[in-house]
């Protein structure tokens, strides 16, 4: 079996798409694909982050929270990254579970929910992660692409 494994760091509030590609060989059995990162909930509330909770309160009840309201707003945030698959520009899927390790195994034979069986053949594999929301600074990840050969 061989690896490709990176990792990074992600700056409070990066919202966008990241992707990794990877050349495969000719004759594979099976891809597995791992994403993970940490720092899910929020560990420090700013007087930023109190002042866009109310303001976006305000634009869309009419009305000033109360603070038991922007304390229940702020604990219910998350970071949220999910991932998607391509291989040779064809999609495979995405993942949207609710997890911060997401396992993804894709062969002719099987797939992880949200993705469709697929013969290897050479080409790109293509790993795209869509980072929604990052609640902390210095937010660890890492992507782990592991491949079987056919003996």
């Amino acid at each position: 079996m061989k690896e490709y494994q990176v990792s990074g760091e992600l700056m409070k509030g990066f919202i966008g798409n990241i992707a990794y590609e990877v050349v495969l060989p000719v004759d594979m059995d099976q891809i597995t694909v791992e994403v993970s990162f940490e720092k899910r909930i929020m560990e420090e509330i700013t007087q930023e982050d109190r002042e866009a909770c109310i303001k976006a309160y305000r634009k869309n009840v009419g009305t000033n929270p109360e603070e038991n309201e922007i304390i229940r707003m702020i604990n219910g945030e998350k970071t949220e990254i999910n991932v998607s698959v391509f291989h040779n520009e064809a999609y495979l899927g995405c993942a949207h579970r609710d997890e911060m390790t997401k396992k993804i195994v894709i062969s002719p034979e099987k797939a992880s929910k949200g993705f469709r069986t697929w013969k290897f053949h050479g080409g790109v594999l293509k790993v795209v992660l869509h980072v929604y929301q990052v609640l902390n600074q210095n937010t660890p990840y890492q992507v782990v692409i592991k491949r079987e050969e056919k003996l």
